[in-house]
């Protein structure tokens, strides 16, 4: 058995049942027994708590939090400077105690949304595509996407650790100019009229009936081809959105997450294979 040792926290990801402490380079997975026996809701521990821990091959397999009285920091950090007690003739200055908000040390970026899985546990940027997908921790995904906009090509400030993306904040975009609509002058509109009234008419019955015939099968004629360019817009974007979907889910369930390079290839392959089973389809 390990003896037990006072550490600092520099980092606790409860989700994730990590811990880091201060002048550590590793981070350490929490045991079973450790998770089972503490409620970290009902007591938290942040950032510069002391805890006493008990480390065995890697893992922490014992956590007590420590009162801040009862602590002396273990190897304090460099950049700390050590007070001085005052003179005994000077009573000590009553000292107010600082608040601790919880945090954890990661990096936060502004980064655009590029693309987030159908089940809401990996987000993807553009910025960042070829990292490939980061998870979603779990507070998070509890939250109406649309809300916070989490979507795609939305930009927000990003918290990141270890992959894992641990804080989102939507950033508001001011809205652009829109673009000033012509206006004719007085002499473009002289034209217009002219133009409008040198427009050939028919002049006779004969005339008339071939004009109606020649319209009414050219309208038809465009409108079928729009029929057909908007029929076939929907087809390939069903065949991509499904694809989306199903890359969405395998991706989420590999270990290590799969690159963008690759995850577009699945998504390219899938999307080809939607198209043709669709064109098969309509032919029966």
């Amino acid at each position: 058995m390990s003896d037990k040792v006072l550490k600092q926290v520099s980092w606790f990801l409860v989700a994730k049942s990590l811990v880091k402490f201060v002048n550590d380079e590793k981070s350490y997975k929490l045991s079973e027994k450790v998770i089972a026996a503490n409620d970290f809701k009902k007591y938290p521990i942040f950032k510069g708590d002391m805890v006493d821990v008990t480390i065995e091959e890697g893992v922490v397999t014992f956590l007590r939090k420590v009162k801040k009285e009862e602590a002396k920091v273990e190897n304090p950090p460099k950049a700390e400077t050590v007070k001085t007690a005052p003179p005994p003739e000077t009573p000590a200055p009553e000292v107010k105690k600082e608040e601790v908000t919880p945090s954890v040390v990661g990096e936060v970026k502004e980064l655009t949304i590029f693309a987030v899985a159908a089940n809401k546990r990996v987000v993807k940027f553009t910025e960042l595509k070829d990292s490939g997908w980061y998870q979603i921790d779990p507070s998070i995904q509890a939250k109406d996407y649309q809300e916070i906009g989490l979507i795609a090509r939305n930009k927000a400030k990003v918290g990141i650790v270890e992959n894992r993306v641990i804080s989102f904040e939507k950033v508001a975009v001011e809205a652009t100019e829109q673009p000033k609509t012509a206006i004719s002058s007085p002499d473009n509109a002289k034209k217009d009229e002219t133009l409008v009234k040198k427009e050939w008419k028919p002049q006779n019955q004969a005339q008339r009936e071939d004009y109606w015939t020649a319209k009414g099968e050219l309208d038809k004629k465009n409108f079928d081809v729009k029929e057909s360019e908007k029929q076939l817009s929907i087809e390939v974007q069903a065949a991509v959105n499904s694809a989306n979907e199903v890359v969405g889910r395998v991706a989420a369930n590999i270990e290590p997450v799969p690159t963008a390079n690759v995850i577009n290839d699945m998504i390219s392959a899938i999307a080809k294979s939607n198209y043709a089973l669709i064109q098969e389809l309509k032919q029966k």
